[in-house]
């Protein structure tokens, strides 16, 4: 039996981008963030699929579920969170691509 596939949400706040009402917690930036990837998916994907959804804070877990084939699409909130330069979002877009992985941006 194969493992069905999932949308992977990624979700990444930078430390600079936390306001002081946070008070130091990323976690209203980042039920923000998951508020939004979900809004974006109930927009974009028919209804069956509403539900196949993994949240991931780690990238590395995140790769490495895109490397064993457990991942469908890939969600952020703006692409810029995947990678820490240029070259590196380039590379992982071009990875993705080429394992037929899309990739939906909020922003």
């Amino acid at each position: 039996m194969t493992e069905e596939k999932f949308t992977a949400v990624y979700l990444m706040v930078r430390h600079d981008e936390l306001r002081p009402e946070d008070q130091g917690s990323y976690d209203k930036p980042l039920a923000a963030q998951r508020e939004a990837c979900l809004a974006l998916i109930k927009e974009k994907l028919p209804p069956e699929e509403h539900d196949a959804v993994s949240f991931y804070t780690s990238r590395s877990q995140l790769f490495m579920d895109i490397d064993r084939k457990k991942v469908k699409r890939v969600v952020v909130y703006e692409l810029d969170r995947l990678a820490a330069d240029r070259d590196e979002l380039e590379g992982i877009l071009f990875e993705c691509r080429s394992a037929g992985i899309p990739i939906l941006a909020v922003r």
